[in-house]
C-alpha cells in the first residue's frame, strides 16, 4: 500500500513515469524549423528529428528529414548516415534517393574522391525520377570531372530533351559527343541547337554534318539536316538542290521536282535541268525532260559528268520516246566524246533496228562490235549466228528477229532504269516471243520485272527456267531461295539454295543477309544473329539487313539493341519507312514499360545500367 506520507517528488525520483511524445507534432514542429520549411533553425529542427527517432528509429520519413535538416545546418558529413537510411527503408522512395544523390553531389563539390559514389547515387536517382532535370544535370558535371565523356553526354542528352530549349545542354552535349565521336548524340545536339534561333556557327556545323551524313549513306537523317538548314536559310541554292539529290536517290521523284524546282529558281544551271529531266524520265513524261535537256545538249557543259550524262540522257529520252530519227540526227551532229562513244553506238544500233533499217543496223552493230567489244549489247550482238550479220543474209526473218530481240532486251534494260517495269516486261515478253533461245540475264530481268508488279507466281516460274539452265548460278541461286522466303514456300529448299549462293559468294553482303533471313525463319536463331551480323559488316549501309537483325534481336528479346538496328535502318529512306517507324516506336514504349517494371520492382536502390545505344527507352 502506498504511503501518502511520502513526499511526491521523492516518487519521481525513484519511479519516474514514461510520457509518449506525441511523433506527428514533433515532426511538424521541425519542419517548421527547417529552412525549406520556412523556418529559420534546422539545427532545432534535428534535433526534434532525433527525438522521434528515438521513438520510431524506422521511420524513413524521420531520417530523411534530419539528413535535410542536417544538410541545411552544413552538416554534410552527418547528413549521410540518415540520408542512407532513409533510402535503405524507404525502399522505392525516390525522395529519399534524390536527396542522397544530391547531398553526395555537394559533398565531391569539396571533395574530389568522392565523385565516383556522387555519380553512383545520382545514377540511381535518374532511375527513380528520370523526369528530373537537376539530377540529369548534376550528373552531367560529376561526369564531366570524371571524364567520363559517355556518362556526361548521356546526362545533358537526357536533360535537353527534358528542357529542349535549354542550349547549354546541348552544348555540353555536343562537346561530348564529338570527344568520342559519337554519331548520333552529335546528330540529336546539332538539330536542337539549330532548331530555333540558331548561331551562325551552328548552322555551320549542321551543314558539315549534313555533307558527313551524304557521304556515309545516312540519306535520311541528310534530308532531315538539310531541310532544317533551308528552314533558317531558304535562299541557298545548293541545300535544295542536296534534298534532291536525296530524293532522287530515293526514288521520291515529286518531290525531287519540288526541290529542284526551288533550286532553280534561286539558280539555274545545266546540273539541276540533268537532275529535272530525270526526275521527269522517272515519272514517265519523257516529252518534258526532252524539251528541257534541248537547249541545254548542245552547250559545253561542264563538269564533265554532266557533259557526258546529259547527251546520254536526252538520246535515252528520244529513244523511249521512238523517236529513232531524232535520235540518228541527233547522233550524227553529237561531237565524239572517248566515255560515252560507246554507249552512242548501242544508241545508234537501237535506232536504226526500231526503224526497221536493217542494213544500217546490221553495219552499226558491227562498228559496235569491233570498237566497243566489252559492252555488254555488242557482246550479246557478237554472240549471235555469223550469218545473222552477214549482209547478204540481213533480209531473212530469222535475221530481223535476232536483231529485234537485241534491240527489245535493250530497251528492257532502259525500262528497268527508270523503274517502268510495265513497259520493261511488255518488252522482255516480246522479246521472248521471237526466240526459243533463253539467257539467264535476261530471265533475272523478267523475274524482277514480275515480282515489281506483284506477279509472284510467274516470278517464281520464271527463275525456275533459269533454274534448269544454270543450277549453279549464284544470282539465281539467291534471288529463287529469298523469293520462296518471302512467300513462306520450301523454305528447307530456299535455305539450301541461300547456302550454295553465300558458299560461292562470301563476301556479298545481300546473299549473307538472306542467308541470315533463312535461318531466321526456320528457328535457327543464334545462327541467324551470327550471319546477320556478318551481313552488317558486309553492308552497313543496308536497311534491309539491319530491318533482320533487328526482328532476330526482338525474337531473343534484346530489345534496346533491336531498337538501335531500326533506328538505323531509318538512317536511310526505303519502302518500308513508314512500317518500320510505327514497329520502332512500339517497340520504344515496350522498352520504357519492362525498364518502368523493373525499376518499381526492385527492391534496393538500382544501380545505372550499363552504357547502351543512349537508352532508346526514354526516346
Amino acid at each position: 500500500m502506498l504511503d501518502l506520507r511520502t513526499p511526491i517528488l521523492a516518487l519521481l525520483l525513484v519511479a519516474p513515469p514514461v510520457f509518449a511524445e506525441d511523433v506527428r507534432a514533433l515532426m511538424l514542429q521541425a519542419r517548421a524549423l527547417q529552412l525549406r520549411g520556412g523556418g529559420e533553425d534546422p539545427a532545432a529542427a534535428a534535433a526534434l528529428y532525433r527525438r522521434v527517432l528515438a521513438q520510431v528509429p524506422d521511420s524513413a520519413e524521420a531520417n530523411l528529414r534530419l539528413s535535410e535538416s542536417l544538410q541545411e545546418a552544413q552538416d554534410l558529413e552527418g547528413a549521410v548516415a540518415p540520408a542512407k537510411q532513409a533510402v535503405a527503408l524507404g525502399l522505392q522512395n525516390a525522395e529519399a534517393q534524390a536527396h542522397l544523390a544530391l547531398l553526395q553531389y555537394e559533398r565531391s563539390r569539396k571533395e574530389a574522391s568522392l565523385l565516383p559514389e556522387a555519380a553512383k547515387e545520382l545514377r540511381a536517382a535518374t532511375l527513380r525520377l528520370p523526369q528530373d532535370p537537376e539530377l540529369w544535370a548534376r550528373l552531367g558535371e560529376v561526369s564531366e570531372q570524371l571524364k567520363d565523356n559517355a556518362g556526361a553526354l548521356r546526362a545533358w542528352r537526357r536533360l535537353g530533351r527534358l528542357r529542349p530549349g535549354f542550349g547549354p545542354a546541348w552544348e555540353r552535349a555536343l562537346i561530348h559527343a564529338r570527344a568520342i565521336q559519337d554519331y548520333e548524340g552529335k546528330r540529336e545536339a546539332l538539330l536542337a541547337l539549330n532548331a530555333r534561333n540558331p548561331e551562325d556557327r551552328h548552322l555551320r556545323m549542321l551543314e558539315e554534318l549534313a555533307r558527313e551524313q551524304i557521304q556515309a549513306g545516312y540519306l535520311a537523317h541528310a534530308e532531315e539536316s538539310f531541310l532544317l538548314l533551308v528552314s533558317h536559310v531558304p535562299q541557298e541554292e545548293g541545300f535544295w538542290e542536296n534534298i534532291s539529290l536525296v530524293r532522287l536517290q530515293t526514288g521520291r521523284w515529286s518531290e525531287a521536282l519540288d526541290s529542284l524546282a526551288r533550286a532553280e529558281a534561286l539558280k539555274p544551271s545545266p546540273t539541276l535541268t540533268f537532275h529535272t529531266a530525270r526526275a521527269l524520265m522517272n515519272l514517265g513524261r519523257f516529252d518534258e525532260a526532252e524539251r528541257r535537256l534541248q537547249p541545254v545538249v548542245a552547250q559545253e557543259l561542264e563538269p564533265q559528268w554532266i557533259a557526258d550524262g546529259v547527251p546520254m540522257l536526252y538520246a535515252e529520252a528520244l529513244l523511249l520516246q521512238g523517236k529513232g530519227k531524232a535520235l540518228l540526227a541527233f547522233l550524227k551532229n553529237r561531237p565524239p566524246h572517248p566515255r560515252t562513244d560507246g554507249e552512242a553506238q548501242v544508241f545508234k544500233s537501237q535506232a536504226h533496228i526500231s526503224l526497221g533499217d536493217w542494213s544500217s543496223a546490221l553495219a552499226a552493230l558491227k562498228e559496235g562490235i569491233a570498237r566497243y567489244p566489252k559492252l555488254p549489247f555488242f557482246q550479246q550482238a557478237a554472240a549471235l549466228p555469223t550469218k545473222y550479220l552477214d549482209y547478204a543474209f540481213f533480209s531473212r526473218k530469222e535475221t530481223r528477229a535476232a536483231l529485234e530481240q537485241l534491240h527489245l532486251e535493250g530497251m528492257a534494260t532502259l525500262w528497268q532504269e527508270f523503274q517502268r517495269w510495265d513497259k520493261c516486261l511488255a518488252a522482255l515478253e516480246r522479246a521472248r516471243s521471237l526466240s526459243t533461245v533463253r539467257r539467264v540475264d535476261v530471265l533475272i530481268l523478267q523475274s524482277e520485272a514480275y515480282d515489281q508488279l506483284n506477279r509472284s507466281a510467274e516470278a517464281l516460274a520464271v527463275l525456275r527456267e533459269a533454274q534448269a539452265l544454270e543450277p549453279a548460278n549464284s544470282l539465281v541461286q539467291n534471288n529463287l531461295g529469298y523469293l520462296l522466303l518471302e512467300h513462306d514456300q520450301n523454305l528447307t529448299e530456299a535455305a539450301t539454295l541461300i547456302e550454295a549462293s553465300a558458299k560461292a559468294t562470301p563476301d556479298n553482303g545481300n546473299v549473307v543477309d538472306s542467308l541470315g533471313w533463312a535461318q531466321f525463319k526456320l528457328g535457327r536463331i543464334a545462327e541467324a544473329e551470327a550471319t546477320l551480323r556478318r551481313a552488317v559488316e558486309l553492308s552497313p549501309f543496308s536497311p534491309e539487313v539491319r530491318k533482320h537483325l533487328g526482328e532476330v534481336l526482338v525474337k531473343q528479346n534484346k530489345l534496346v539493341e533491336a531498337a538501335e538496328q531500326w533506328d538505323r535502318a531509318l538512317a536511310f529512306v526505303f519502302p518500308e519507312r513508314s512500317l518500320l517507324e510505327k514497329r520502332l516506336g512500339e517497340l520504344r514504349v515496350r522498352i520504357a514499360k519492362e525498364q518502368a517494371a523493373k525499376a518499381e520492382s526492385s527492391a534496393a536502390p538500382m544501380a545505372a545500367p550499363a552504357a547502351g545505344p543512349d537508352d532508346e527507352e526514354d526516346d
